[in-house]
């Protein structure tokens, strides 16, 4: 008799309002992402058991899944915005840059531009050379990422199948921990994740972890998919 299979779902939320007031909320786009993303699971049966941050984003895309989901606040993403200013000081002895009046005044349409960047801001704070008193640190952030990891862990005997609805910071942060991989790949795929994508572990019989599909976004058309 096989071992029953147990699978952690990571899912990125739907696209946020990214250059308003609010970003947190989804754009009329990432609605549309998480009606298409919330079919997607319930036909894999990937809705048994919800587990959210405690961000807008994260409920709203959560609701186009399943009615009922839990909330865990320790799924919440680091602030990006306070990263970039606390390596645009220049006492920060990063030396970044800081990008021109029209792209800071409109993210949408610079939004490679911060990706291209970004990698180099997050790869100060994890090494310690970026402090931000917003985020606090990165060890902290790790730490409280890993912990909630293993409470999402900790349900698959019961569900089976547990899917987290949360941020691309936190995905691949648990990504890099369950496949032992380092902070370098950890980088790479923070910024290549998609909004609403899946990426799906399966625990093996020995307590090893496989990863089955990583950043996938086959129930979004080409045109639909967006990087934040």
């Amino acid at each position: 008799m096989n071992a029953p299979v147990h699978r952690l779902l990571l899912v990125r939320h739907a696209q946020g309002s990214l250059g308003t007031d609010d970003y947190d909320r989804l754009s009329p786009t990432g609605h549309a992402q998480a009606g298409k993303l919330g079919e997607h699971l319930r036909g894999i049966d990937g809705a048994r058991r919800i587990v959210r941050g405690g961000l807008r984003r994260h409920r709203e895309t959560a609701e186009s899944i399943a009615e009922r989901h839990d909330v865990d606040e320790q799924l919440d993403e680091y602030r990006v915005d306070h990263l970039f200013q606390a390596a645009y000081d220049p006492a920060s002895g990063i030396d970044l840059e800081r990008p021109p009046a029209e792209a800071v005044a409109d993210p949408a349409q610079y939004l490679q531009l911060f990706l291209d960047v970004f990698p180099e801001v997050l790869a100060a704070w994890q090494s310690a050379r970026l402090r931000c008193p917003v985020n606090g640190s990165w060890a902290a952030f790790d730490e409280r990422v890993r912990r909630a990891g293993d409470r999402l862990v900790g349900g698959l005997d019961e569900a089976g199948t547990v899917t987290a609805v949360t941020s691309a910071g936190v995905i691949s942060t648990l990504a890099a921990a369950l496949l032992v991989e380092d902070l370098a790949w950890q980088r790479r795929l923070n910024v290549a994740l998609y909004n609403a994508s899946v990426t799906e572990f399966h625990r093996q019989p020995d307590g090893r972890w496989h990863v089955e599909r990583i950043n996938c976004v086959e129930h979004l058309q080409a045109g639909e998919r967006t990087l934040a």
